[in-house]
């Protein structure tokens, strides 16, 4: 229960059982408003905040229980609805639960029910009520913004906020490109979507792109564009992604990937602000940023010859570094349980406690999968626990995995492969679980495997 009364809105066309129910809820101390139809509990709805709506799902009128349900969660989607039915029918009861019905009680109910299903809302309230206050402390971006790309952004380290602060000041240059570099799982396009919408470009397009997901055949047509019959499959003319983002943002994540072919035009569609689509003699004008990401080092691919260093300099005007899990332990906490009760949230069911051993483990473990392996984890460690409380056997953290680094080598290809046979043996050898694990695609993954020789074999499984 919250520390205020709950606003309760009692909505049913026999004035004896809202006032019945008014008299018993009252005492309880809640605060009760009654409506015997669906103009008047508009009405209260409008002008007052309400908590929770005590519904009665036969009404007069020409609106029945389940539009009422919809329109309220439409228009008034922070009060919760407790159904009251007479109905036998489970149809009602599904169509009900899929319009967002928190409660049902069943036609003739006794007081003990309603107050029941009244002080079980009312701790769900709670809770995410709680789960605001936590976001709204630990997140290091405005709700507004984190809204907008729906995605969290969390942490209390000096290092992920500093990053954060960063990212801030280079949103306000709408011009200038971006590097984002980290490892997989670290929230590299989280950060840049950041940017985006803390932009003046926040109206216009965001447009993702893996750069080692196209075919290379197809890169330019992808990325330029191309006009009907320009080949044998073009038989539409078809925008490119720089046409796609123009006016807002491009995000090209794991560029260092991308082929060397495509680097030299794509430096030319930086520096000169226009592309030609494919079979086309017309130039188009775009405005938009630029903002890259790698999980490599891009220097040593330089020295290579693999990448472009003039490219390198046109996207790093300036460089964003976000620092593994395991290099800021402090954040692990918050993340956990912000992620623990989001899913809680979603599956509407009470936040367990979390002991205090996984708290101690989880600081220790070296996290190859990052962020992303922390929120996979707290999914997984939920469906295991017995629902009151998370303990470290829920985590399926295995004692020789509890290191801060699981290599003394800063090799990045041996590191690289290390990561991947670990999200190939937690994921007992799925390619499609271990490549989201990884925050990369099937294709990108296979590349990986071929490029360090890793065989699925039971020793990955």
């Amino acid at each position: 229960m919250t520390n205020q009364p709950l606003n309760i809105l009692v909505v049913d066309d026999e004035i004896r059982i809202t006032s019945q129910l008014a008299h018993h809820l009252s005492k309880r101390g809640f605060n009760v408003f009654e409506a015997n139809g669906s103009a008047s509990a508009f009405k209260i709805l409008a002008s007052r905040s309400i908590d929770i709506v005590l519904l009665d799902f036969m009404l007069p009128g020409d609106m029945n229980g389940i539009q009422i349900l919809k329109k309220i969660k439409q228009d008034y989607a922070t009060a919760e609805v407790i159904m009251v039915s007479g109905q036998e029918d489970i149809d009602i009861v599904i169509d009900a639960q899929r319009q967002g019905v928190i409660d049902f009680v069943r036609k003739p109910f006794n007081i003990s029910e309603i107050i029941f299903a009244i002080e079980r809302t009312g701790k769900y309230l709670h809770l995410t009520n709680a789960l605001k206050n936590a976001e709204n402390h630990y997140s290091l971006i405005s709700r507004e913004l984190e809204s907008s790309i729906e995605r969290e952004f969390i942490g209390i380290s000096a290092g992920i906020r500093k990053v954060t602060e960063m990212a801030m000041r280079v949103a306000a240059d709408q011009d200038a490109s971006v590097l984002i570099t980290g490892e997989n799982g670290t929230g590299k396009e989280v950060l840049a979507r950041i940017i985006h919408y803390a932009s003046n470009r926040k109206k216009k397009p965001f447009v993702p792109v893996n750069s080692t997901a196209i075919p290379e055949t197809l890169i330019e047509s992808e990325f330029f564009g191309h006009k009907k019959g320009a080949f044998t499959d073009a038989k539409e003319d078809k925008k490119g992604f720089f046409e796609l983002a123009n006016g807002g943002t491009l995000f090209l994540d794991e560029i260092a990937d991308m082929p060397f072919s495509l680097q030299a035009k794509l430096l030319r569609a930086m520096e000169e602000r226009r592309i030609s689509p494919v079979g086309s003699g017309k130039e188009i004008v775009v405005d938009l940023r630029i903002i890259s990401a790698t999980n490599k080092l891009i220097e040593k691919l330089i020295e290579e010859q693999k990448f472009r260093l003039d490219l390198f300099h046109r996207i790093n005007t300036f460089t964003l570094h976000i620092p593994p899990l395991r290099e800021r332990p402090d954040d692990v906490e918050p993340l956990l349980r912000h992620f623990v009760e989001v899913l809680c949230s979603k599956k509407k069911r009470s936040i367990p406690e979390i002991s205090s051993n996984v708290i101690t483990h989880l600081k220790s473990y070296a996290f190859p999968g990052n962020v992303r392996e922390l929120r996979n984890m707290a999914e997984r460690a939920l469906i295991l626990s017995d629902g009151r409380q998370l303990t470290i056997d829920d985590f399926m953290i295995k004692n020789d995995t509890i290191s801060k680094t699981e290599s003394d080598t800063l090799n990045l290809d041996e590191n690289e492969k290390m990561i991947i046979e670990t999200a190939l043996r937690q994921t007992a050898g799925n390619q499609i679980k271990a490549a989201d694990l990884l925050g990369i695609s099937r294709d990108s993954l296979k590349h990986r495997l071929q490029k360090h020789g890793i065989v699925i074999s039971k020793t990955v499984e």
